[in-house]
């Protein structure tokens, strides 16, 4: 699934599927696997829920031009959001619900 992204957007949202890998030493380790950009965190959510995957999304801003935490999906398909204010992450509502 692609979204086109349009030439002037200002925010853009990274849905990163996160995988492990095992070296020949043993050591797990993270690593990113499938990705998509997205206008929208509904879309970007909506993409690791379909995968069914942990996974993180990251929020890129024009106008800083830097990319930040914005939410995680964990194993057991709970997300995370992080608070700005607190720097606590804070359970999300099921899509849907909120």
């Amino acid at each position: 699934m692609t979204t086109r992204i349009p030439r002037r957007a200002t925010r853009v949202f990274y849905a990163t599927e996160s995988t492990t890998r095992t070296k020949p030493d043993g050591e797990v380790i993270r690593c990113a696997g499938r990705e998509q950009r997205s206008t929208t965190f509904r879309e970007a959510r909506k993409f690791l829920d379909d995968l069914d995957v942990p996974g993180g999304v990251t929020l890129w801003t024009e106008r800083s031009q830097q990319t930040s935490a914005y939410a995680d999906r964990r194993a057991d398909g709970t997300w995370v959001s992080l608070d700005r204010l607190t720097g606590n992450w804070v359970e999300l509502p099921e899509q849907g619900q909120a």
